[in-house]
């Protein structure tokens, strides 16, 4: 048995703290954050564990999303219920 096959053109040499804290900085700034994000994900070459983490939370964020959405949606609808109701 092999482990998976290093993808061509991605670094997969191990990113050090200094790495891990200037790509935490860039991620934490709003709207620079989601660029980068997505330039991450999208880009041939880099760190592949950068490139993982970025996919990994890109899918966690559309998951909470999609949740608060959905909460949204019943609890908007349950509470125009309510309010129509007791008008009655």
């Amino acid at each position: 048995m092999s482990a998976t096959p290093v993808q061509s053109g991605y670094d997969t040499s191990p990113m050090s703290v200094k790495d891990w804290v200037v790509t935490m900085i860039l991620l934490a700034i709003p709207v620079v954050g989601l660029v980068m994000l997505i330039v991450w994900i999208v880009g041939s070459t880099g760190n592949i564990n950068r490139r993982n983490y970025c996919l990994a939370s890109l899918i966690i964020a559309a998951i909470f999303i999609g949740l608060a959405i959905i909460f949204a949606v019943f609890f908007g609808g349950m509470a125009a219920l309510m309010s129509t109701q007791q008008g009655a």
